[in-house]
């Protein structure tokens, strides 16, 4: 019953989150891993793949989808495993973000951020990782996705303890061009052709247990 009221409440503050700050799917009406929305930035400088952001630039701010995140966390008692089909699932919704933030709206952003712990492995998506410099900030994002796995998945503690690494989120950046230079032309094809399978494999970032 408990964590039916938690389940409510936390659906409850996702869609009022999703409004107060107009997240855009990627396809109206498809379901992928990331939303995204144009933000100005107030973090610290960074420069990605030649790509320089400072506060107050343009950029696009990546959103997980936690519909798709939950149902994986709830049917896996392994959470490297879950990982490793998180991971896939970011690959098969690639060309559709690429799509999306080449739309006119975002023209002025050149660069893409967010914050998430599905970060082993995405250095062939083109996304660099970079650690969190606010230590409040890594422990609120932490102590809510461990919240969000006892919702879901009974034997979270067990799961949490074995795997507290896996468990830390770090800041994502990229640049718009690198990712249209590596799944813009797969747009319209939705797979990912057998010559780009290899330098986008994510399989071996992971061990996976029985």
């Amino acid at each position: 019953m408990l964590n039916r009221l938690k389940r409510g409440l936390f659906e409850g503050w996702e869609a009022l989150f999703h409004r107060m700050f107009h997240l855009q799917e990627l396809v109206a009406g498809e379901e992928h891993l990331f939303y995204i929305a144009k933000r100005k930035y107030i973090g610290k400088s960074f420069v990605v793949d030649g790509v320089s952001v400072g506060q107050g630039d343009t950029v696009i701010e990546l959103h997980f989808n936690n519909e798709i995140v939950e149902k994986i966390l709830s049917q896996n008692d392994n959470l490297v495993r879950a990982m490793v089909q998180l991971i896939l699932q970011a690959r098969k919704s690639m060309p559709a973000l690429v799509e999306a933030v080449q739309a006119p709206q975002y023209a002025a952003a050149h660069a893409l951020y967010g914050i998430t712990f599905i970060n082993r492995g995405i250095e062939r998506f083109g996304f660099h990782t970079r650690p969190m410099q606010s230590r409040f900030i890594k422990k609120l994002t932490t102590w809510h996705l461990k919240n969000v796995l006892r919702m879901y998945n009974p034997d979270a503690d067990q799961v949490i303890a074995a795997h507290e690494d896996v468990l830390e989120p770090k800041i994502v950046v990229a640049s718009k061009a690198r990712l249209i230079e590596l799944f813009g032309q797969l747009e319209q094809a939705g797979h990912v052709p057998t010559e780009n399978r290899q330098r986008i494999s994510v399989t071996d970032q992971y061990t996976v247990q029985s």
